[in-house]
C-alpha cells in the first residue's frame, strides 16, 4: 500500500464518526419509537448516566474550566500546529487530527444529547392530551400559579428590599425528580448535583440562566440571577440529564420537579416561573386579560417580578442579541422550527397537565 493511499484511508477513518452522527441526525426523526427505546433508553443512558454521576461529584463546574482554560489552550495548539505545518509543508497530519477531534466530538454530542430531540414527545410518554384552550383557561391557570406561588412564599423570609430570601442548595436539586421517579420511572437519573458557574455575572450578558454541557453530562446554573429563579433553572438543567433535549419539555419537567421538591424555595421558584410562562403566553393572545391577571399577584411576588426584570435589563445589549441568535439557530437546527420561542410552549404541557382527566 502506498503512503498516499494510507493517508487517505486514515482521513476516511477520521470522518467515520462524523458520517455516523450525520446518519443519526437524518434518520432518527423518522423513528421516534426506536430512538426512545434503543438510543435514549439504551445507548444514551449507558454512556451518560454513569459518566454524569462521576462528574457531578466534582465541587466545581468542569464546563467552566474548559471554557476558560480549554478553549484558549485549543486555539494556541491550533495556531502552533498551523505554524509548524506551514514550516514543514506537511498539512495532512494536522488536518487528520482536527478531523478526528471534530468528528468524534460531533458523534459524542449526538449520542449524549442530540438524539434526545427525536425521542417520543413527553406528552405522549406521560399520556397527556395537548389541545387548544381558551384564554379563560390560560388566565385561570396563571392565577392559580400565582396563588400557589404566594402560598409557598409565605413559608420563606424576605430580604431588606422586600424580595424573597432564598438559600439554594444545588446539591439537593434532584430531590424533586426523586419524588417524580416513583410515578414516572423514565425520569430516573443519577446526576443530582447542579454546578454553580463562578463567572455567572459575566455570563448574564448572554441572557443565559443555565446550560447542560452534553460532552460532560454536566448541568450548570447561572447563580448571579435572582436567587428565587435558580431552583427552577437547576431543575430544568437536570431534565436534560434525564434524556430530554427539547427546551419546552425541560421547562415542563423542571416545573414538575420544582413543585414536587420538599424545599419551599424550590416549590416557590417552580410556581413563580410557571406564572411567568402562563401570563406571558396570555399576554401574546389577550394583553388586557393578562393585565387583569397581573393585578391578582401579591405585593411580595410583584416585588420579585420587578427585581427580576431590573436585573436582566442591565445586561441588555449586543452580546445578548448574538447569544439569542446563536441559541435560536442551534435549536432550529435540531428540528424545532420555532427556535427559542419553543421555550414558551411548555404552557401547552402545563395546561394539559392541569386538565388531565377533566376532558
Amino acid at each position: 500500500m502506498t503512503a498516499d493511499r494510507k493517508k487517505w484511508i486514515g482521513l476516511a477513518l477520521a470522518l467515520l464518526p462524523l458520517l455516523l452522527a450525520a446518519g443519526l441526525y437524518l434518520l432518527l426523526p423518522y423513528f421516534p419509537g426506536f430512538t426512545e427505546t434503543v438510543v435514549t433508553g439504551g445507548v444514551f443512558r449507558a454512556l451518560s448516566v454513569p459518566f454524569g454521576w462521576l462528574i457531578s461529584w466534582l465541587p466545581f463546574s468542569l464546563t467552566e474550566v474548559l471554557v476558560v482554560l480549554g478553549i484558549p489552550a485549543a486555539l494556541v495548539w491550533l495556531v502552533v500546529g498551523i505554524i509548524r505545518a506551514g514550516r514543514r509543508k506537511r498539512w495532512f497530519p494536522l488536518i487528520k487530527t482536527v478531523c478526528w477531534i471534530l468528528s468524534v466530538g460531533l458523534l459524542l454530542y449526538m449520542l449524549l444529547h442530540g438524539v434526545n430531540f427525536y425521542r417520543r414527545p413527553v406528552a405522549e410518554i406521560m399520556d397527556l392530551t395537548v389541545t387548544a384552550h381558551s384564554t379563560d383557561d390560560l388566565a385561570a391557570l396563571a392565577m392559580q400559579m400565582a396563588a400557589n406561588a404566594e402560598k409557598e412564599r409565605q413559608a420563606l423570609s424576605e430580604n431588606a428590599d422586600g424580595t424573597v430570601a432564598v438559600a439554594v442548595k444545588l446539591t439537593d436539586a434532584g430531590e424533586g425528580f426523586a419524588v417524580l421517579d416513583d410515578h414516572y420511572p423514565f425520569l430516573w437519573g443519577a446526576t443530582n448535583r447542579v454546578k454553580r458557574v463562578l463567572l455567572s455575572h459575566y455570563w448574564s450578558y448572554t441572557g443565559i440562566t443555565g446550560m447542560y454541557f452534553p460532552l460532560l453530562a454536566e448541568a450548570n446554573v447561572n447563580t448571579d440571577q435572582p436567587a428565587w429563579c435558580i431552583p427552577f433553572t437547576a431543575c430544568h438543567e437536570l431534565a436534560h440529564t434525564r434524556g430530554f433535549a427539547r427546551e419546552d419539555e425541560c421547562n415542563f419537567l423542571g416545573y414538575l420537579a420544582a413543585v414536587s421538591h420538599p424545599d419551599a424555595a424550590y416549590r416557590y421558584s417552580g410556581y413563580y416561573m410557571g406564572y411567568i410562562y402562563c401570563n406571558n403566553a396570555l399576554y401574546a393572545l389577550d394583553p388586557d386579560k393578562a393585565a387583569t391577571v397581573s393585578t391578582t399577584v401579591s405585593e411580595g411576588m410583584r416585588r420579585d417580578l420587578i427585581a427580576q426584570s431590573a436585573y436582566w435589563q442591565q445586561f441588555e445589549g449586543p452580546v445578548q442579541d448574538v447569544s439569542d441568535a446563536v441559541n435560536d439557530g442551534f435549536i432550529t437546527s435540531q428540528g424545532v422550527p420555532d427556535g427559542v420561542y419553543s421555550y414558551g410552549r411548555c404552557v401547552d404541557l402545563l395546561l394539559a397537565w392541569e386538565t388531565r382527566g377533566k376532558n
